[in-house]
């Protein structure tokens, strides 16, 4: 005792190396488990990729690799086989506004002939040109746009009557000039704008029409769809019981919350079909129709219709 008190500040030091030591053996010895541990990692990984480079079948080779090209070539064909089915719709880029004004006025006059005639009601009879129709001047730039809107609604509500709907009841399109600007608030317009395809240029415009019919509509309704050649895809729609023809209740009743927004950015659909190749004559075809259920009530349908066309071609400097 006599010489650890001498000796004080030697012995404690003493002790700490010895903690210290002791403390560094077991470190040493616990990290050296988890080395082993890693070092076995390593080598079944080492071990698996080795398999990867020695498998013919897996690795990369020149027969492979052809096959790859011939169906990249294969998707390639396929893709310019559906584009050049596809038939645009047909409008004058470059019509003045007085010829659009009487263009509007035709077209709408016949639409409500071919209605009429086919004995289906119709809510809107301006086809969501209500504001548009008085007009004489145009806003600058949009009489193209109008004329194309204007050419789409043609063909999605020749297709509609087609497949004889009970009732036309709402046909909205999105906003494209001033003058639908200032009807702000109309049943004419939804807010879902026109997006374009990163991949294939291609343009996206979006209608939003509600009708009235029953189970053998629906199916007709969605056949002609895909068998258009225009490019017209059902994206989404919604069912619900049938009522009286009211133009004020009409549009995005019976979508959810953000149901629409999140069919036209990704793409999905709640019982929606692709635009699929048309048969010669098949736009124009008559319609098998399935036979109506004994005592069915008809139902009310909100649909939301996608027409794509390829990006107009910017002119060589």
């Amino acid at each position: 005792m006599l010489w650890i008190k001498r000796n004080l500040l030697f012995f404690v030091s003493l002790l700490v190396a010895a903690g210290l030591f002791g403390w560094g053996c077991y470190y040493l010895y616990d990290n050296w488990d988890q080395n082993v541990t890693l070092q076995k990692q390593l080598e079944e990984t080492e071990a698996d990729l080795k398999k990867i480079y020695e498998g013919s079948a897996v690795f990369p080779n020149t027969t492979n690799i052809a096959i790859l090209r011939q169906q990249d070539a294969d998707l390639k064909q396929f893709v310019s086989d559906a584009v050049a089915v596809r038939k645009p719709v047909n409008f004058d880029s470059k019509i003045s506004s007085s010829n659009f004004k009487t263009q509007l006025d035709t077209t709408l006059a016949e639409l409500n002939r071919e209605a009429e005639k086919a004995r289906i009601a119709v809510a809107q009879k301006d086809f969501s040109f209500a504001a548009i129709k008085p007009l004489v001047n145009f806003a600058e730039g949009t009489v193209p746009v109008l004329a194309e809107q204007l050419a789409e609604i043609r063909v999605i509500c020749g297709l509609l009557f087609r497949s004889e709907i009970s009732s036309l009841e709402s046909l909205k399109r999105e906003p494209i000039s001033r003058d639908d600007a200032a009807a702000a608030g109309s049943p004419d317009y939804h807010n879902l704008i026109r997006r374009t395809n990163d991949l294939t240029g291609d343009i996206s415009s979006f209608y939003l029409v509600t009708f009235q019919g029953f189970s053998e509509t629906l199916a007709s309704v969605v056949d002609n769809m895909q068998r258009a050649p225009e490019g017209v895809t059902v994206k989404l729609f919604t069912t619900a019981p049938g009522v009286g023809l009211k133009p004020s209740v009409v549009g995005v009743a019976g979508f959810a919350q953000g149901q629409l927004q999140q069919a036209q950015q990704t793409g999905s659909r709640a019982g929606g079909v692709p635009a699929g190749k048309a048969a010669p004559g098949a736009a124009n075809a008559p319609v098998r129709r399935l036979d109506t259920v004994a005592g069915e009530k008809s139902f009310r349908i909100a649909m939301l219709l996608e027409v794509t066309k390829p990006a107009p071609k910017v002119a060589n400097p």
